[in-house]
């Protein structure tokens, strides 16, 4: 049996926006050479349309890829530059006049960004509550003589639109290459042994950091076999509590009573032979807050997927 192509094997796949609000969708890239930021043809539902490279591509494989996945069709060409250019143009001119209606009819939402897709306008907006915008649609619909959208976004797309540097010193992740934003709770922060501060964990949009949740499972994979704070244990300084755990390294504190009071004795994990573990009461409110949390992560994540 003839084995079967390289080629056919992986598959290219490149991540495109049409404007800063939208989703980064994924298309084929297939032998076109493209660099970030470059401009591609992509045929819509109605038409061509323009978007912007913004992941370059990469080679997946053929089984990880959606059957219905389109195609690149080409690089831009200086008309079909020209012609991105103008829409925007365009697109700033309706983003004033939906501010100018949102105004009139004292609606309660933030406009973020509008673009222009297969003979439509979308518009973008933020609002903490839905927002009943069928009059603004007919007044925008009657100005502009074509089909309008609206869609309502989250906190984290309005970052991603807006753009912004993350405290890390780069560009937002939600900006650059994230595809979906997928729910982020505080549990990854304690698992990671990261301080609860809101300060530290919250990313420019108000929310958690997305990046809470690259590192999470290999710090889940770690814990396994260490023992947990609180646990009992003896250590050839004598009988002592984890006071607390360097995840990576395997290393824990152990707070150990003597005649003077007490010491933090740092020692390997495996050095310790574990006496007894937390009290159930301590998982049972464990539980607890994973429930409350699951909870905040749904009501948080509605507008974000």
């Amino acid at each position: 049996m003839e084995k079967e192509p390289e080629q056919q094997k992986t598959r290219r796949i490149a991540g495109v926006h049409f404007s800063k609000a939208s989703k980064i969708e994924r298309y084929l890239a297939g032998n076109i050479e493209l660099s970030l930021h470059d401009f591609v043809v992509i045929k819509g539902d109605h038409g061509e349309v323009v978007g912007q490279v913004v992941t370059l591509p990469r080679d997946e494989p053929a089984s990880s890829v959606a059957t219905n996945i389109k195609p690149i069709l080409r690089k831009a060409t200086n008309t079909d530059i020209d012609k991105y250019h103008q829409d925007m143009e365009k697109a700033l001119e309706a983003y004033d006049l939906c501010e100018k209606k949102i105004l009139e009819r004292d609606l309660y939402m933030k406009l973020v960004d509008v673009s222009f897709e297969d003979n439509k306008a979308i518009f973008f907006f933020f609002a903490e509550e839905r927002v009943d915008f069928r009059a603004l649609v007919k007044d925008l619909a009657s100005s502009l003589h074509m089909r309008i959208e609206m869609r309502q976004i989250g906190a984290r797309d309005e970052a991603k639109a807006i753009g912004s540097m993350g405290p890390c010193g780069i560009v937002c992740c939600c900006e650059t290459y994230l595809q979906e934003f997928k729910p982020i709770s505080i549990t990854m922060a304690k698992n990671q042994g990261l301080s609860p501060n809101p300060a530290k964990l919250t990313g420019m949009c108000g929310k958690l950091k997305c990046c809470l949740n690259y590192e999470n499972e290999t710090y889940l994979n770690e814990r396994k076999d260490l023992p947990p704070i609180g646990a009992k244990v003896k250590i050839k300084e004598g009988d002592g509590i984890i006071t607390n755990l360097d995840i990576l390294k395997h290393l824990c504190s152990v707070r150990v009573d003597n005649e003077d009071g007490y010491e933090e004795v740092r020692c390997k994990c495996s050095d310790c032979q574990v006496l007894s573990k937390p009290r159930g009461s301590q998982k049972k409110t464990k539980e607890k807050e994973k429930v409350r949390e699951e909870k905040e992560t749904k009501k948080d994540e509605k507008l974000e997927g």
